[in-house]
């Protein structure tokens, strides 16, 4: 028996009352041993993992396990925000360590709203100080409590929407969706966007192309990288929208700024911010919600970027039904 889990067994009756959520995978991925709390955290039944089988929490615990780069996250479809966080042990099995995320996430949304709300007070304060009696400014000063109440309501329906998609009250209905379609109706929606920045929109994917997705859920997915493609290229760059290298998978490629490589691993974590992602009226939550989405699909995302050359993301999707 590895020492690892010689030691955990030992003390089983010790970490079966704490407080924190505890699991020991072997050096093939296998499920060693386990503490009750984990079992509760994880809401599956012990014998689940006795088979290895964690259902849709599989593929987030073995890209946490398998990834050298990621030390925790977050895990999605959950009623309550856990988080995983990894330790490789000296005989190179792996535990895992489970806890709640309420308190972050809750501080975290409160920084993120209280910057809008900051904005729009003391756009208020100027105009009932004397800014409202000259026109030209009392009208600059309006616009921008508008554009702020903008930025205010689209935060709260992202801040929403991930809070659904992460506690699983947004399972997919998946079903065999038109790719090309659904491309062809983010572009209209964005496409007003593109010609501001003069950035030319290709969906490059064939007609009978089909993915295996929830259609509502596909569609956050498909517009935000596209809009993040448009947001972070220079004017008069071409976006391009095609399918993967698998049955299932799609891409969008961009010809942007790009982005560091020590950066990539972390684009994905809420309210998370490169440089890419300091553009005004960003939020910080587009690629943590695409995540999300995906995670909930059983599927992955990849990202190849150079900088100054531009970034591609492929979505690869279980290709069921």
């Amino acid at each position: 028996m590895p020492e690892t889990q010689e030691t955990f067994e030992l003390l089983k009756n010790y970490v079966n009352e704490l407080p924190i959520g505890l699991l020991l995978f072997g050096k093939n991925m296998e499920i060693l041993s386990w503490n009750n709390q984990a079992i509760n955290m994880l809401e599956i039944h012990e014998e689940n993992i006795k088979k290895n089988d964690f259902g849709t929490l599989k593929k987030q615990l073995m890209e946490l396990i398998q990834d050298e780069t990621i030390n925790e996250r977050e895990l999605i479809g959950l009623s309550k925000p856990y988080k995983a966080s990894k330790k490789v042990a000296s005989d190179n099995n792996v535990i895992v360590v489970l806890t709640e995320s309420f308190q972050e996430t809750i501080g975290e949304m409160s920084h993120e709203l209280r910057r809008p709300l900051t904005n729009i007070k003391t756009l208020a304060e100027s105009l009932h100080m004397g800014a409202k009696n000259d026109p030209d400014i009392a009208g600059k000063f309006i616009e921008q409590i508008n554009n702020e109440a903008d930025r205010l309501t689209r935060l709260v329906n992202a801040l929403l929407n991930m809070s659904k998609i992460r506690s699983g009250k947004l399972a997919p209905a998946k079903q065999k969706i038109n790719l090309k379609s659904k491309i062809n109706d983010a572009i209209k929606l964005l496409q007003s966007h593109a010609d501001k920045r003069k950035t030319k929109l290709i969906n490059e994917v064939t007609d009978d192309y089909k993915i295996y997705a929830d259609a509502e859920q596909i569609d956050h997915v498909i517009q935000n990288l596209v809009e993040n493609a448009i947001k972070y290229s220079p004017d008069g760059s071409t976006v391009t929208i095609s399918s993967g290298p698998a049955s299932g998978s799609f891409q969008v490629s961009d010809t942007g700024i790009g982005i560091p490589l020590t950066e990539v691993s972390k684009i994905f974590e809420r309210f998370y911010r490169v440089d890419r992602t300091k553009a005004k009226g960003s939020s910080g939550l587009g690629l943590s919600i695409v995540k999300n989405v995906i995670d909930l699909h059983g599927g992955k995302i990849e990202v190849n970027s150079e900088v100054g050359k531009g970034t591609t993301f492929i979505v690869s999707l279980p290709n069921e039904g």
